[in-house]
């Protein structure tokens, strides 16, 4: 017997959103009487982080619901999404780098890609559970959610971009250390990383509903977060003067949010093939 789904979906997304967008709020004020706590591993920024998650385990848990979760990884002719996912961050990097190279705006005398290699590869492994807990939130629940109410595509991107960029407001003004800010304010920060993830956003929805598993975006971030962060951000082995920072920058440089967009709509072009030719298959005459 199948048990019948509870609850207004509407209503659920909205109780989702509003705990998201509090809970790295809840995380500072939880570090503010929780002092002396490490810096960048604080229990505030573990409660930020696994807030959303237990949130969408608990409204699925009410709604007895579970079946557009993405937990099954659906291998079976989707292996070619996964190298998609794998490789887009690594190929975006090394055309950015490459253009930064040919006009001269970077420095590449530091880069040893022997120690670099091995730290991404550690780091890939940690990341990659750090964002079961992020993916399985915005991937997971909410943009399931968004098409099961029938959401537009664009405003699909919208919701769950902006979401996604809103909850990092408090790791962007409290949580991360002051030496993140050398070059941007906390609030530019913020705004540019309003701009990158609504561009990131199509990619990862996209990858979620050609696949119907959230385990590609899980990867896709994990090199997202291993390849170009380590490269650029964490390690410094590649520096950018300041035009070539804005233009040619692996992760947020204009030339590389383009890109990431173009491949998302592109991903978004095949997938609505995808659909048209399975619904042509179902019903001969929509070809006609």
């Amino acid at each position: 017997m199948v048990k019948e789904k509870k609850g207004n979906p509407g209503a659920q997304l909205i109780v989702f959103i509003i705990l998201v967008l509090a809970s790295g709020w809840l995380g500072v004020l939880l570090d503010s009487v929780l002092i002396e706590q490490p810096e960048g591993n604080s229990l505030g920024m573990g409660l930020w982080l696994v807030l959303p998650f237990l949130t969408a385990i608990i409204l699925r848990t009410i709604s007895r619901d579970w079946k557009d979760m993405g937990m099954k990884p659906n291998l079976k002719g989707n292996m070619k999404w996964y190298l998609v996912s794998f490789a887009i961050y690594p190929l975006v990097t090394l055309i950015t780098v490459g253009l930064a190279a040919l006009f001269r705006v970077t420095d590449l005398s530091n880069v040893d890609l022997r120690p670099f290699f091995s730290l991404v590869v550690v780091s890939v492994a940690g990341n990659f559970i750090k964002n079961i807990f992020e993916e399985f939130s915005w991937r997971g629940y909410l943009t399931p959610k968004l098409i099961e109410l029938k959401v537009n595509d664009w405003l699909i991107y919208l919701v769950s971009g902006l979401g996604w960029a809103l909850w990092h407001a408090a790791y962007y003004m409290v949580f991360l250390p002051d030496s993140y800010f050398e070059s941007i304010s906390r609030v530019g920060m913020l705004l540019s990383g309003c701009v990158l993830m609504l561009c990131w956003t199509v990619m990862y929805v996209e990858i979620y509903r050609l696949t119907k598993s959230v385990w590609p975006c899980v990867l896709m971030h994990a090199v997202e977060d291993a390849f170009p962060t380590v490269l650029v951000t964490i390690s410094g082995v590649i520096t950018f003067t300041k035009s070539g920072d804005v233009w040619l920058n692996p992760i947020s440089g204009v030339v590389a949010t383009i890109l990431f967009l173009g491949i998302g709509l592109l991903l978004r072009w095949i997938r609505i093939e995808k659909e048209r030719h399975s619904n042509a298959k179902i019903d001969p005459s929509l070809t006609l």
